[in-house]
This record gives C-alpha cells, structure tokens and sequence, in this order.
C-alpha cells in the first residue's frame, strides 16, 4: 500500500465510531444492544428501521455535545 492509498471504512457508521473514540461495545451498551449487532451493520448487514433511527440520533446527540 502506498503512502497516497487509504483503507476506506466499510459504511459510514464506521466512520462516525471511530471519530467518537467509542469501542463497539460501548456503542452498543449506550444503545442498550446485543453485542455484535453494531459489528454486523459496521460491515454492511442493514440496520433495521428503529436501528438507524436509534444510530442516527445517538451521534447526532455526541456531535451536539462536541463528542464528535
């Protein structure tokens, strides 16, 4: 891999942990999850509806508070 070449998260949520600092597990604890429910969204398994809704306002409530 050259200097110019970067890994790419597989989806946005990804991204969006990474940047937060947060483990999956830590996500998924805040969400009140199963573990490895975030890991499968993470490589690409669609979240559900009420899913998306619930990742969706958690990073935006980090980005609100500057966790993000």
């Amino acid at each position: 891999m050259t200097s110019e070449q970067t890994i790419q998260p597989s989806t946005p949520w990804v991204e969006l942990r990474r940047v937060s600092g947060l483990s999956q597990r830590e996500v998924e604890r805040r969400l009140g999850w199963k573990t490895g429910h975030l890991s499968w969204i993470e490589r690409g398994i669609r979240p559900s509806p009420e899913q998306d809704q619930q990742l969706r306002r958690f990073y935006a409530e980090l980005l609100a508070e500057g966790g993000l």
